[in-house]
Formats: C-alpha cells, structure tokens, sequence
C-alpha cells in the first residue's frame, strides 16, 4: 500500500482507459499491496467511491470495462463472509529511465540550437522601435502631451469609473453621523431626554420600525412619553424601549393649538380636615 503501484498506473496503464476508468484504477492501486499488488478492502467502500466518484452501480460497470481492457484481474468474487480480490498486472511502462528519449536529438544538452537568429552571437532580428534608446511611437504618452484622462486633481480617470469610484451624486452626499448610532435625528430627543431623566434602556429598533416611534412623538411630544416612560421605569426593570411602546400609544394627543388650560377654583366652606386619631382610646376597645 504505497505510490509505487500509483506511479505504475499513472506511467503504464492503457491508453485505451477512460478518464473514469483511469481514476477509478487509482484509487484501487492506493489500497493494493505492492509486493502482490492484490487489493486489501471491499471496492464497495464509501472511500472508494468518492476517491473513483462513481456510484455504486457505475462502480460494477467501470469494474468490468477494467477487466475487458486487461488493466485489472478479478481473482474471487465478493462473498458474505470475504470482499471480492483485484489484482493490478504489470504494467508496460515505455518512458522508464532506461529507454532513451524517442525525442529527436536536436533539443538535447549536447546539440547546439538549431535557430542561428536566436543564438548569442546574432543580433536581434526585431525591429528596434522598443529599444531603450528609441522614444514611444505614442505621443499621447510623452511627458509634454497631458494626459486627457487626468483632471485637474491630477487623479487619471481609471478604466471602469462606475465600478472603482463614485458617482457625482454620491460624493456631493454628506457623511453619515458616525455618532447616530442608527437613531434618527426626529428619534434623538426622546432618546436623550429618558436618558437624562436616568431611564437607560436599549433602543433596539431598525429600518422602518422608526417610524412608530416617530408618529408616537408627533402624536404625543416628548414631555409625555418621557414622563409615563418614568413612571413605568419606577415600577419595573426595564431593559429596552419597546416595553413602552404599548403605553405610549395609549396617551392622548397633544392638544390642539389655541386650547386654553381651564381655571382651577379653591374649594370654599373649610369643611374637608386631614384625618387626625382620635384622642380618646376607649374607641380602641371594640376592636376598631
């Protein structure tokens, strides 16, 4: 179980194999012995038909054009209690170290090459038109030409502008705050404001989720939400501002412009007192 018997079928195997056959013949030349080049293991295993990438009903047939084509010997068939046994022969292996090159010897080490225009003491046939000394043929690249790709910035219009730079819209556009922390700038004095007021939640709205926080502002004003988002706070742990978002809904608009407060009176007469305990303890001893 070595690269030997690999080697062997990558140098030696038919021409006449397939791609197929020839990957197949492979993977089942890793599992043989080298000495008996005789499989060890089933062919049906999952390793040898994912290395061969045939399934198992393509493995029989590749099997058997192996067989046909004499890369392969079958020696036992598959039992219950015994995997069937391959055997790979031996291969002709034509480009072994010890059959010279069937090449011409005109490439070889010792044969001098056969293009005179190409050897060391021959001039270069080409033109001269690229040689150092010569100028470019171009005179749109010559120093004194400006280039008609450089604007003033003397930045060169690159090949694909669309895909390597902005448009002009885009960098007329303002930078984003990078300190929004994605909270719209209608959203940041409500956020600020419960804050301020001690209430820390997490703000964990997105996209389009804004706008009810929004409309909710508009509706009620800031002063309201903060306040009820207050009182809730005192009563609970809340961690994130959607907790209010049912309550805030429930508040009145704001009133419309011109509303006028009413007037509050002062309740005449004096007859309303605190309450005070009684002085006398005998009204204790009824079990009041």
């Amino acid at each position: 179980m070595g690269i030997r018997l690999i080697v062997d079928v990558l140098n030696g195997a038919p021409e006449a194999l397939t791609h197929r056959e020839k990957l197949l013949l492979i993977v089942l030349a890793e599992d043989a012995n080298d000495d008996s080049r005789v499989t060890w293991n089933s062919v049906e295993r999952p390793e040898v038909l994912r290395g061969a990438k045939v399934s198992r009903s393509q493995l029989y047939a590749v099997l058997k054009s192996l067989v046909a084509k004499g890369a392969l010997e079958k020696l036992t068939a598959g039992q219950r209690n015994g995997a069937a046994k391959y055997r790979l022969p031996e291969f002709k292996t034509a480009q072994c170290p010890v059959i010279p090159d069937t090449d011409t010897p005109s490439q070889c080490p010792n044969s001098a090459d056969t293009e005179a225009s190409q050897r060391p003491g021959n001039a270069d046939t080409d033109a001269n038109v690229q040689c150092p000394e010569n100028a470019d043929t171009e005179p749109s690249q010559c120093q004194e030409f400006r280039d008609v790709s450089v604007r003033k910035s003397r930045t060169p219009t690159p090949l694909y502008p669309s895909l390597t730079t902005p448009s002009a819209s885009q960098q007329e556009e303002p930078a984003p705050d990078r300190h929004a922390y994605g909270i719209p700038d209608a959203a940041r004095p409500l956020v600020d404001a419960l804050t301020a007021a001690g209430v820390v939640v997490r703000w964990p709205f997105r996209g389009d989720e804004w706008f009810r926080v929004l409309a909710l502002i508009e509706k009620t004003g800031v002063p309201a939400l903060v306040d009820h988002a207050v009182k809730a706070a005192a009563r609970a742990d809340i961690g994130s501002a959607k907790y209010f978002m049912r309550g805030w809904s429930e508040l009145p608009p704001l009133p419309a412009p011109g509303a006028v407060r009413p007037q509050l009176r002062a309740v005449s007469g004096g007859s309303w007192q605190p309450y005070r305990n009684p002085e006398n303890p005998s009204v204790y001893e009824n079990g009041f």
